[in-house]
C-alpha cells in the first residue's frame, strides 16, 4: 500500500466514478451524460495527480506535525465560531417572532462556512 500513497487522490476519484456509474444505472437507466461528466472529472484529477507525482523528487512530507496541529486548532476554532454565530442568529430570529427559517438561508450559511474555512485552511497550511 505504500507505493500507492501518492495516488490516493486518483484512487478516491476512481471510487467516486464507480459510484456515479453504479448510481446512474440503478436510478437513471444509464444516463450517459452523468458518466461522461464523471469520466472527465476522473481524467482531470488523474492528470493533476500525475503532474504532482512526476514533479516531486524528494521524500520530504507535505505537511509536518506543526502544520497539522495548526490546522486542527484552526478547524476547531472556525467550527465553534460558526456554530456560535448560527445559534445566536437563530436565537435572535426566534426572539423577533419568526417561527420558521427558510432552508435557502441555512444553505447560504453552510456554503459560506465551507468557503471561509477552506480559504482559511489554505492560509494556515502555508504558514
Amino acid at each position: 500500500m505504500k507505493k500507492f500513497k501518492k495516488w490516493y487522490l486518483t484512487l478516491a476519484t476512481f471510487g467516486g466514478f464507480l459510484g456515479v456509474v453504479i448510481g446512474t444505472f440503478i436510478f437513471n437507466d444509464g444516463d450517459i451524460s452523468a458518466i461522461l461528466g464523471a469520466a472527465t472529472g476522473l481524467l482531470i484529477i488523474f492528470l493533476i495527480n500525475l503532474v504532482y507525482v512526476k514533479s516531486k523528487k524528494d521524500n520530504t512530507p507535505e505537511i509536518d506535525e506543526r502544520t497539522r496541529n495548526n490546522m486542527r486548532i484552526y478547524y476547531a476554532v472556525v467550527g465553534n465560531v460558526f456554530m456560535g454565530v448560527l445559534f445566536l442568529a437563530l436565537t435572535a430570529l426566534s426572539y423577533a417572532g419568526e417561527s420558521a427559517v427558510s432552508l435557502s438561508y441555512l444553505w447560504v450559511f453552510v456554503i459560506a462556512y465551507m468557503l471561509i474555512s477552506g480559504i482559511g485552511a489554505l492560509v494556515v497550511s502555508k504558514r
